[in-house]
């Protein structure tokens, strides 16, 4: 299966990075398979694009503006998903699509008629799930948002070309001879740098999705609660690279009077700094704490921080 998705050299490969975890595995994947720079295009669908790992590669540059935002609630072509899709076509050249899952935006893009096939990759808690593959037949309906019983019909198609993960235990409904597990992490160690060497203890806010900024504050408060400076605070990448979301943290830090403490970095990767160094993670339910066992650093669930529990 290796062979047939490498065998033409003259098609792109198109790499759709979702978050943090997604990004360690989707460069180890490119290096254990010796895929040119040159061929490789990445796509961030979330703002975690100032991570340095991706040097040398070209990204797709697509930017949701006011038209792309009025077309994803009323007029199909001109959505973020068709701007995507018209940026990638416009290579005029075959490709594979590469995801984590067959979201709106993936199923747009693999049904470019550029698209040879998709292959999908590790991101987190989702991939250990036991959702049931989908047929890829044309009478297939796409998920019914906000109907339980429909939430998880969609995530993977039966005609995907692999499933890459980091454990026998990743995708446990896809075909086991198109089950590709990486080898180790060893080519990500190389240009991944470890920022947070002195800080043995990381505070994990929650996606502000869940949050109220009224609550930011006392979250914080609750997850450092009887632990020992210094620590880092890592923020959820819903929480964006804004300077002023920095800036606020940072107060809420001196406010503390937690002086000897920091809040990371855009570029902070909390799965390559415990390939380094053995980390304890404290916060919310996070697909971090499944990474941190893995990985051989502990995790300590603060119970859910705002509301009732998801």
């Amino acid at each position: 299966m290796i062979n047939k998705i490498y065998r033409d050299k003259n098609q792109l490969h198109i790499f759709s990075v979702t978050n943090q975890i997604n990004a360690v595995i989707v460069y180890e994947y490119i290096k254990e398979n010796s895929i040119n720079f040159d061929d490789i295009r990445i796509l961030f669908e979330r703002d975690i694009s100032a991570l340095n790992v991706f040097k040398g590669m070209k990204f797709i540059d697509c930017k949701r503006g006011f038209l792309e935002k009025i077309g994803d609630r009323l007029i199909s072509t001109l959505s973020y998903k068709a701007l995507v899709k018209r940026t990638i076509e416009s290579n005029r050249k075959l490709f594979v699509f590469y995801t984590p899952w067959l979201n709106e935006m993936s199923r747009e893009i693999v049904a470019s008629k550029y698209c040879r096939g998709h292959v999908y990759v590790e991101d987190g808690d989702q991939t250990y799930k036991d959702y049931p593959l989908f047929l890829s037949g044309s009478d297939h309906q796409p998920v019914i948002k906000n109907i339980p019983a429909y939430k998880h019909t969609n995530y993977w198609r039966d005609d995907g070309l692999l499933w890459v993960g980091i454990s026998e235990k990743s995708f446990k409904t896809a075909p086991m001879e198109k089950k590709y597990i990486l080898k180790s992490f060893d080519h990500f160690k190389k240009v991944y740098k470890p920022l947070l060497k002195e800080f043995k203890t990381i505070l994990l806010m929650p996606t502000p999705a869940r949050l109220p900024k009224s609550e930011w504050k006392k979250s914080l408060i609750k997850m450092a609660s009887g632990i020992e400076e210094p620590f880092a605070l890592k923020l959820h990448p819903g929480f964006g690279s804004s300077p002023y979301i920095y800036k606020k943290f940072e107060g809420y830090l001196i406010d503390l009077n937690f002086s000897r403490s920091i809040v990371c970095n855009s570029e902070v990767i909390i799965e390559g700094e415990m390939l380094f160094h053995q980390k304890k993670l404290i916060g919310d339910r996070t697909s971090l704490s499944r990474y941190a066992d893995l990985l051989g650093s502990t995790f300590e669930e603060i119970n859910f921080l705002y509301g009732e529990f998801y």
